[in-house]
C-alpha cells in the first residue's frame, strides 16, 4: 500500500522579501475549488503555489509580522481565509481582501 503516492517536487518557501532568507512553512492546506496549494508563514504571508512545478500563483499578507504566524488556512468558493494569533483575513485567491477582523 506504499505506492498510493509519488512525490512531485519540493519546494522552499519563498522569503518575505527580496533578501531575506526562507521562512519555514507553518500551515499549509489544498484548495478544494481550485487546483492551488495554500501555505502560510510566520510573517502573516499566504502563498499559493499551482502546477507540478509548484509555482507561485499569488502571495498576500494576512497579518502583520508583529502579530505572528499564519496559524490555519481554510478555503470556501469565495475565497481563503487565513487565522492568526490575534486576526482573521479572507481574501479572494488573487489576494484581494474581502474583511479583516481583529
Amino acid at each position: 500500500m506504499d505506492g498510493d503516492w509519488d512525490e512531485v517536487a519540493r519546494i522552499q518557501f519563498p522569503p518575505p522579501g527580496v533578501h531575506a532568507i526562507p521562512t519555514p512553512v507553518t500551515t499549509m492546506t489544498f484548495d478544494t475549488s481550485q487546483e492551488l496549494l495554500w501555505t502560510g508563514n510566520e510573517f502573516g504571508r499566504v502563498t499559493s503555489f499551482y502546477g507540478t512545478e509548484l509555482q507561485r500563483y499569488t502571495s498576500f499578507k494576512a497579518h502583520a509580522s508583529a502579530d505572528g504566524p499564519v496559524r490555519q488556512i481554510l478555503v470556501n468558493e469565495k475565497g481563503v481565509v487565513a487565522l492568526g494569533p490575534k486576526d482573521v483575513h479572507m481574501a479572494m485567491r488573487r489576494g484581494v481582501p474581502i474583511w479583516h477582523i481583529k
